[in-house]
């Protein structure tokens, strides 16, 4: 039973309001506000939410970043010999004969080509041969009319019979007749010269007069025509000036003619000439050539290869092998020492394949295609060290480098200098050159 006193005692400290208040009005009002703040009380909700997500995430990041374990750092592998060779073409150095040669185009001209002219002044009354057509020794090639030469001629010899027979009976001294026997021989003379001999065999090359025409020894441009030797020839040939150091007399020399694809004119440097040309800054030289057989002409194209510098079993390298060090004005060669090749593991038998009871039996392997077998008889990959050595060069060209000392037969050498190795330098060799081109 609960204590009567206590009761009354609670229940006079309560106050009971003398008006209650109106609850209904309350909860309207109180609805009315709710719907009011909906839409805001919904996006407040939404942006809290999206703080909430967003702060988590933050701090889990900024967790895992202060108390991760920091990873050890990748060794990076390091490369080996072979990784870190340049791979090279390589050429076997040999004794060979060298020869160089100089490649020329000229014409040719004859051995004796000679303006004909009179010696006297008249008009030309005969040719005695043609154009091209052969002349031997001693023939009168061509004649002046001779009616004057030959009535001087008569009348000194009428004068020197006449002479004698006074200088017989003691009419005159021995001065009176020796001035006419001068004068018929000066008579004969004259009459010589009204013709034009030929000094030894050969051509007349070309007419430049016509029958009828007036000649005068006093003018240049008075010659009848050229007289050609033929026996021997000439090649003339210009030589650049750069080129002018490789040319000595007695150089052989060898001719070729487009009229003879199928042969060659073996010769030698006869002649330079002692001045260089201003205008061409050439040289001009001539080869002597037998030609017998009159086949080469005058005026004919010809080419030829004038044989510079000739040396049996000299050691001749590629000139692209050896680099020049400009400082020390000295050349060098990159020599490579081929490494030695490893002993290769036996390989194990291998197995045939079982049958398993008769059923299935194993098909055969089909045998590899040409392509494939090649690859897989390929060569293994073979290494060296490079050695730079100093050589001593002799003769250079283009393409060839003539060695002197400082190689020996056999050994090898980077062929193609493409950058400056350095002494113990690891390479693969890619190819083996053969030749020098």
């Amino acid at each position: 039973m609960p204590d009567l006193k206590k009761l009354t005692e609670l229940l006079k400290k309560i106050k009971i309001p003398a008006k209650m208040p109106d609850l209904k009005g309350m909860a309207l009002k109180a609805k009315e506000t709710y719907h009011k703040d909906k839409k805001k009380v919904i996006i407040f909700a939404l942006v809290a939410i999206v703080l909430i997500i967003v702060g988590a995430r933050v701090m889990g990041n900024v967790g895992k970043t202060l108390f991760k374990k920091k990873e050890a750092p990748k060794k990076v592998a390091a490369l080996t010999a072979e990784e870190e060779a340049t791979p090279v073409k390589i050429y076997k150095v040999k004794k060979m004969d060298f020869k160089d040669t100089l490649p020329v185009m000229g014409n040719i001209k004859g051995f004796k080509e000679i303006n004909m002219s009179f010696q006297v002044a008249g008009i030309i009354e005969s040719y005695n041969f043609e154009e091209g057509e052969k002349i031997q020794e001693g023939d009168i090639v061509a004649s002046l009319i001779q009616r004057d030469a030959l009535l001087k001629l008569k009348y000194s010899e009428v004068e020197l019979k006449k002479a004698q027979k006074l200088f017989e009976i003691g009419a005159i001294g021995p001065i009176k007749l020796e001035q006419s026997k001068l004068e018929y021989e000066s008579a004969k003379s004259d009459l010589d010269k009204t013709n034009i001999y030929a000094m030894s065999n050969g051509y007349l090359g070309s007419k430049l007069k016509d029958v009828g025409s007036y000649v005068n020894p006093s003018m240049a441009e008075d010659n009848i025509g050229v007289f050609v030797q033929l026996d021997k020839v000439y090649a003339e040939f210009n030589i650049i000036e750069k080129d002018i150091p490789k040319i000595t007399l007695g150089q052989k020399v060898e001719v070729f003619a487009d009229a003879f694809p199928a042969k060659s004119f073996q010769g030698s440097v006869d002649r330079i000439a002692p001045i260089v040309e201003g205008r061409s800054r050439t040289e001009m030289i001539k080869v002597e050539l037998d030609n017998k057989d009159d086949l080469l002409k005058p005026g004919m194209f010809v080419r030829a290869l004038v044989a510079t510098y000739e040396k049996k079993d000299a050691l001749v390298i590629p000139a692209s092998s050896a680099k020049k060090k400009e400082k020390e004005a000295e050349y060098v060669v990159f020599v490579v020492h081929k490494d030695e090749p490893k002993k290769e593991e036996a390989e194990a038998p291998k197995e045939k394949p079982k049958k398993l009871l008769g059923l299935f039996p194993m098909k055969k392997k089909e045998a590899p295609k040409k392509d494939e077998a090649a690859a897989m008889q390929e060569k293994p990959i073979e290494y060296g060290t490079i050695e730079v050595r100093k050589i001593k060069p002799g003769y250079i060209t283009q393409d060839a480098f003539e060695v002197e000392e400082g190689l020996k037969e056999d050994e090898s050498i980077v062929s193609e200098v493409q950058e400056d190795f350095k002494d113990k330098a690891r390479v693969e060799i890619a190819e083996v050159q053969e030749g020098l081109i």
